[in-house]
C-alpha cells in the first residue's frame, strides 16, 4: 500500500524501564522513566525548528507523554490527536518477557502465540499513516519502534531502527522515500 506523497515527522517515544531491560511491551502500558522525560524535552528542542501541522500520538502512555512534552515546548495550537491504529504491535505471549535473541522479531514465522504477524501489523500501520497523511499536510507521528520498523521496511529501508526520542523526517522523492535523522545527519538514508 503506497503512502500519499507527503513529508511527515516521526518520533519513537522516550525510554522506559522496560526498554532499558530489553523487555517486550507491546500493548502493556509502561510509563517513561526519568531519562525518557529528558529525551522528550531534548527532542522538543530539536522539533521547535521544524514545521509540522499536527501531533498524532499512539494512546500508550509512553508515546502520549512524549507527545505532551513536545507539544508543551513547541506550543502547537492544536490538541494532540490520539490514533489507536499507530499503537505498537500486539506481541501476545511475548509481552512482558525479554527479547529472545534467537528469534527474528519481524519474521512472520517467528510470531509468538497470540501476537499480530508483522505482515498484518504493517498493513495496519500503513493504512493508519495513509489516512493521517490524507488529513494533514505534514504531521508529527509519536509512536513506537515497531511502527517505525514497519514504515521503514515498507519504504525500502529494511535495516533501520528508531532510537528512543530521535526525531525522523520521512520525505518522498521521485522513486523512493528518504529518511532524515534530525539528531545525527550521518544516519540519513
Amino acid at each position: 500500500m503506497p503512502l500519499p506523497n507527503k513529508s511527515f515527522y516521526f518520533i519513537r517515544h522516550g525510554e522506559t524501564d522496560w526498554n532499558k531491560r530489553h523487555i517486550i511491551m507491546g500493548s502493556i502500558d509502561i510509563p517513561l522513566n526519568d531519562l525518557g522525560i529528558t529525551e522528550s524535552q531534548q527532542a522538543a528542542s530539536i522539533l521547535k525548528k521544524e514545521k509540522f501541522d499536527a501531533i498524532i500520538s499512539s494512546p500508550r502512555i509512553r508515546a502520549l507523554k512524549t507527545a505532551q512534552v513536545i507539544a508543551e515546548q513547541v506550543k502547537i495550537n492544536r490538541p494532540i490527536i490520539i490514533n489507536t491504529q499507530i499503537t505498537e504491535r500486539e506481541w501476545g505471549d511475548a509481552e512482558g518477557k525479554p527479547i529472545d535473541p534467537t528469534k527474528d522479531l519481524f519474521n512472520d514465522e517467528d510470531t509468538p502465540h497470540g501476537a499480530e504477524t508483522f505482515s498484518a501489523f504493517t498493513v495496519r500501520v500503513l493504512g493508519a499513516v495513509s489516512l493521517i497523511l490524507l488529513e494533514h499536510n505534514c504531521p508529527l507521528i509519536v509512536s513506537h519502534g515497531g511502527v517505525f520498523k514497519a514504515l521503514a521496511d515498507s519504504l525500502g529501508h529494511k535495516n533501520l531502527q528508531a532510537l528512543n526520542c530521535s526525531p525522523i523526517l520521512f520525505k518522498p522523492a521521485k522513486n523512493f522515500w528518504s529518511v532524515h535523522n534530525l539528531v545525527n545527519e550521518s544516519l540519513d538514508f
